[in-house]
């Protein structure tokens, strides 16, 4: 295959833009506006092969998703037990931990340096949350791995909960343990011990488990916004180069090696692009790992697996990565590997307003209330989306800095006040308009505020006289204590009308990266369309399907970061200890299809195996 001339600026990527059209170019996608209307014609009419996971109804001319051909002019030949590629928390766990245990290691890395996102990881019974008086029991792992699949519509696979939900605690002791308290990182965990008393698995909507921890960084080292993440991640590049793995920088891997057909057999190696557009073959003697992350940044794919945040993708991504353009999930399902059917899910985070996800009133364009206040800033983005002009307003009243305790742990609560609750008060029993003014400009407080419901009306641009009907219809349940709309929880229905009312809008939430990927097994396999895992192909991070479905869930704060980390041990452990020689795994199903290619599989009443009792045993 004919290299893609690309320089190295258009290889590394600087910007949404970059990435969407050169991440396209190099997954094999056409880009858009690069072609002329003959050439675009020509393209049109030509079929190609697609692979058997490519999503259903996919026209035979999408050459975005075809299988390429065999890139053969390789410049050079470079010999591993494993490779692994993507260097995110994914890729360095598993290369960490195949490293360790005895593996000789190859990391390749699209981008300049190793990858970091964020700062929460949600582990269950490390050591810290132990010692902190949050054991969980395996009732506790069984609620969470639950309300997990609920969240989710039961479109994830449990089993992979049940792996995070036994060991994601273990390893994460491994990762601090030996690697960051001995360097003087510390943990914490955020808003806790609670204020007021919260069960997240009785009287909740939402649940929300507290699993998350955060890196606090060594004495002396300056903290940035993702407190110390950044540099956790860079120790566990530390630790597998010590250990023997081999980082290679600015390769990005292009097509896997299975078999003499690449569609049977063993996958044994990964063919590299390089910046300067050369191919190196990197066999892998006993495999190779997929920790490639998303596909936030491919068009095509955003449009078959998650349309729905496709415009939003590309407007306010807030990784402008030319990496994360699903080279891994190409690469796999090019090889017979499986996509996870849509709906995929996805990160978009965003809050109702300046008050973060805490449960205030919200109200539309038009002044009235539309949803239950009392939800996680996720789920509360998926539907800021369907709002008229996007536009929608969260208001509080003067005594929101003692309600603000009350709200839950949820994703992108704020919980706390700043100021001096106790003279705020004072102020406000005496109606000290001036006090409160300066106190307001002191803290910063980035909210507007209005005197009377007439100028909060004003405010928010709607009719005051059905604002009016709104609050008193709202407040008149926050006195009754139920809800007869949204069904919001009586402890956090507040009502509106102590002046000062405080107002702000957001319509603005951000799109992160999306959370579908290949099917395997809780052993990190990639498997076909057989269900069989193929040899010597494993996966971890988002890459990995089914740990996700519909939408993020935020119940668990930090838990894609966990599940990288955990199932990237889970990749690193099962590559070092393959067995090299196995080429291929038996399928009794795949046997009797073949003996019986006119059989409907579906005919049968249950829709599952064939009429007639056909199906193997």
């Amino acid at each position: 295959m004919k290299s893609i001339e690309m320089n190295r600026r258009a290889f590394l990527g600087l910007g949404a833009t970059a990435a969407v059209a050169a991440g396209m170019g190099l997954a094999g996608c056409a880009p858009s506006g690069t072609s002329n209307s003959a050439e675009v014609a020509d393209a049109a009419e030509k079929t190609v092969e697609l692979p058997v996971g490519a999503p259903s109804g996919t026209p035979e001319t999408a050459t975005w998703c075809a299988i390429p051909k065999v890139i053969t002019d390789i410049a050079e030949e470079k010999s591993f037990d494993v490779i692994v590629v993507g260097a995110g928390l994914a890729g360095l766990a598993a290369a960490a931990t195949a490293a360790e245990n005895g593996a000789s290691v190859a990391v390749l890395e699209t981008l300049n340096t190793y990858q970091t996102r964020g700062q929460d990881i949600g582990t269950v019974n490390s050591s810290f949350q132990i010692e902190n008086g949050l054991e969980a029991s395996e009732q506790d792992i069984n609620d969470m791995c639950l309300a997990l699949q609920r969240y989710a519509g039961n479109r994830t696979d449990q089993r992979l909960y049940r792996v995070w939900g036994e060991r994601s605690g273990s390893d994460f002791d491994w990762w601090y343990k030996t690697m960051l308290e001995p360097k003087g990182y510390g943990i914490e965990i955020p808003r806790w011990p609670m204020e007021v008393e919260y069960d997240p698995v009785d009287g909740e909507w939402f649940p929300q488990f507290c699993n998350q921890l955060e890196f606090t960084v060594p004495e002396g080292v300056e903290s940035g916004m993702n407190g110390g993440f950044p540099g956790a991640i860079g120790e566990l590049e530390a630790y597998a180069k010590e250990h023997g793995a081999e980082f290679f920088y600015e390769h990005r891997g292009r097509q896997l090696v299975r078999g003499a057909d690449n569609a049977s057999g063993r996958v044994t190696g990964v063919i590299a692009e390089t910046s300067d557009g050369s191919y190196i073959k990197f066999t892998g003697a006993k495999g190779v790992i997929l920790a490639t992350g998303d596909y936030g940044h491919n068009v095509d794919m955003m449009q078959a697996w998650c349309p729905s945040q496709l415009e939003l993708s590309q407007k306010t991504n807030v990784y402008p990565s030319t990496s994360n353009v699903g080279d891994g999930h190409l690469m796999g399902m090019w090889v017979g590997g499986m996509m996870q059917a849509i709906p995929h899910a996805y990160m978009a985070h965003g809050t109702p307003g300046n008050l973060g996800s805490d449960p205030f009133l919200l109200v539309d364009i038009n002044g009235r209330r539309f949803t239950n206040e009392d939800i996680p800033g996720q789920s509360f983005s998926n539907l800021a989306e369907e709002q008229p002009q996007l536009v929608f307003w969260q208001i509080a009243d003067a005594k929101y800095p003692e309600q603000m305790k009350w709200s839950s742990p949820t994703h992108g609560a704020q919980m706390s006040f700043s100021g001096d609750i106790d003279a705020w008060n004072a102020a406000m029993e005496t109606g000290d308009r001036e006090t409160i003014e300066a106190m307001l400009t002191e803290q910063g407080v980035r909210m507007a505020h209005a005197w009377t419901v007439e100028e909060l009306a004003e405010g928010i641009h709607v009719d005051a006289a059905v604002l009016q009907e709104t609050l008193d219809r709202y407040n008149g349940f926050a006195h009754d204590g139920y809800d007869a709309d949204f069904g919001k929880q009586a402890k956090r229905l507040w009502p509106v009308e102590n002046p000062p009312y405080f107002y702000s809008s957001s319509g603005q939430w951000a799109f992160m990266l999306t959370m579908g990927g290949l099917k395997g097994t809780d052993k990190a396999e990639v498997i076909d369309q057989w269900g069989n895992p193929i040899p010597g192909l494993w996966m971890a991070g988002n890459v990995q399907g089914m740990r996700f479905a519909i939408d993020y869930p935020t119940i668990v704060c930090g838990l894609s970061h966990s599940l990288c980390l955990t199932f990237g041990r889970v990749a690193g452990e099962q590559a070092a200890a393959a067995d090299a020689s196995g080429t291929e795994y038996e399928s009794i199903y795949k046997t009797w299809k073949e003996a019986n290619p006119d059989e409907d599989q579906a005919a049968g009443s249950g829709g599952g195996a064939p009429a007639g009792g056909g199906a193997p045993a």
